[in-house]
């Protein structure tokens, strides 16, 4: 999302970090497009996490890490659905706990099929849990 606050971004970035811990880094190459880095893309296109096959160069699942204040239509009508329809790998969208249900309803709205994993922050935005479908 373009217009992040300072803090929601520091915390987009810091769900990516933790996010690739919890991944299987043993079958599979991750690559990650925190803030504004372009490190690994898809085409035009970078997801925040881009998982591929080890020694393989196609995506076989792609996730993107919102916020609260990014779980939105706009989202989900540029962004979310480019990634859905356009690139051909399993396509997670992480977020908030709180923001799941309406994640979902987004998606159903705009005609998507998403994969769901959740995380929970503390005040400060110390990533406590992520969970994966």
């Amino acid at each position: 999302m373009k217009n992040r606050t300072h803090d929601s971004q520091l915390i987009h970035d810091n769900v990516i970090r933790e996010a690739v811990k919890h991944l299987n880094q043993t079958d599979f190459d991750i690559y990650t497009n925190p803030g504004s880095l372009k490190n690994a893309g898809i085409g035009d296109k970078y997801p925040d996490i881009i998982m591929a096959k080890k020694g393989e160069k196609t995506a076989k699942f792609i996730i993107e890490v919102e916020t609260a204040d990014s779980v939105n239509i706009t989202e989900a009508n540029s962004q979310w659905k480019q990634y859905a329809m356009e690139i051909n790998a399993s396509f997670y969208l992480l977020v908030p706990e709180g923001s799941k249900q309406n994640a979902i309803n987004l998606c159903n709205q705009v005609g998507i099929s998403a994969r769901f994993a959740t995380y929970r922050t503390d005040s400060v935005g110390n990533v406590l849990q992520i969970n994966f479908e």
